[in-house]
């Protein structure tokens, strides 16, 4: 009777490590946060001194640097979908939310560039209000509130940025991006390790 009970305990405990692994899996280790974070974060820093105290006019093409970030962010994921065990509803809804995000940003440059007299002034604005919206949902589907404090936080900052000249915009990108995605970020990644040792 005693070896059933001990055989019992050790089955639940093994069944809880294997639940804990599989949140392991599930769970976001902070990577990209803090991939698009600081990618972001040099940008707009530097898009804010090379128009500001160089008065470089092209000053906005250090955002191309984004595009060199793409394909080992392509790989990363294709990278990650072959080491997850188990793929879960919870991954889906992410990856729904932050392709929901993508589709809003290009669509946000198109109109604004193609249909808004001087729209460039404003960009900076809309790219505040849409970088809340897929950390906010993040936040709240991984019930990790720095997340969604970034995501509140990056709503305030777009309002705030109404009323302020359109030459500080990129300060308040820069802002935003370590308030919602690096400080999360390696808070995530912090934890994450700690989960898998």
């Amino acid at each position: 009777m005693k070896e059933s009970s001990i055989t019992e305990t050790e089955s639940l405990e093994l069944i809880q490590s294997m639940i804990n692994k599989a949140k392991n899996h599930v769970s976001e280790n902070g990577t990209l946060y803090l991939l698009w974070g600081w990618v972001v974060l040099v940008c707009s820093l530097g898009q804010f001194m090379l128009k500001e105290i160089l008065h470089y006019e092209q000053a906005h093409l250090v955002w191309m640097l984004t595009w060199l970030v793409i394909p080992f962010m392509i790989y990363f994921l294709k990278r990650q979908r072959k080491l997850k065990v188990v793929r879960t509803y919870t991954d889906d809804i992410l990856g729904y939310v932050w392709n929901s995000f993508v589709i809003m940003m290009f669509l946000t440059f198109f109109i604004v560039f193609r249909f808004i007299p001087e729209g460039f002034r404003f960009v900076n604005i809309f790219v505040l209000l849409l970088y809340g919206m897929p950390t906010f949902l993040s936040g709240t589907i991984l019930k990790f509130r720095p997340l969604i404090f970034g995501g509140f936080s990056c709503w305030i900052l777009a309002f705030i940025s109404g009323f302020t000249n359109d030459a500080y915009h990129p300060l308040f990108i820069a802002a935003a991006v370590i308030i919602a995605w690096i400080i999360p970020g390696y808070i995530l990644k912090s934890r994450f390790k700690k989960t898998i040792h």
